[in-house]
């Protein structure tokens, strides 16, 4: 196939642009989703993002009726038939021992145990480890102010 020609037909009729022309700078992605445009250089990528328009799932779970696009949507997936406390064994933090059942879930965790803390709110003295926290802090204000007018305007 040459370069630039530009496009060849995939099982179940599916199609792909093999290389993007040439005026294109090289550093650019390099496949493209036919359905909608989406590039990327990496070929699974695409294979998996094709999958959400043909709607595709060649993975299933052999304990449900569960099917999904991709291998590691499946390996999440079949995480959540195993015991509750058997998932929280796999991420300790080993700060404290507390358990979760995810790496991301650990990873929002960590920050509780540094010394600083890095959201600080400009409305009172609180600071924050986390911004999830900061966040719900930051609509109490908003809350406690919208609380306020309200009153106001019922005097």
């Amino acid at each position: 196939m040459a370069a630039n020609e530009p496009n060849r037909d995939l099982s179940r009729g599916h199609q792909w642009t093999a290389r993007m022309p040439k005026d294109e700078s090289a550093d650019s992605p390099r496949l493209m989703c036919e359905f909608c445009g989406y590039r990327t250089r990496i070929y699974w990528n695409l294979q998996i993002h094709r999958r959400r328009h043909t709607g595709e799932k060649p993975f299933s779970c052999d304990r449900c009726q569960a099917s999904f696009a991709a291998r590691y949507q499946l390996n999440t997936h079949l995480e959540r038939h195993q015991d509750i406390g058997e998932r929280r064994r796999r991420h300790i933090c080993t700060d404290c021992n507390l358990g979760f059942s995810s790496s991301r879930a650990l990873y929002h965790h960590r920050p509780l145990h540094e010394d600083g803390k890095r959201f600080k709110c400009s409305q009172c003295e609180k600071s924050f480890a986390q911004a999830a926290g900061y966040a719900q802090h930051k609509r109490w204000h908003r809350q406690k102010r919208q609380r306020a007018t309200e009153v106001k305007k019922n005097v």
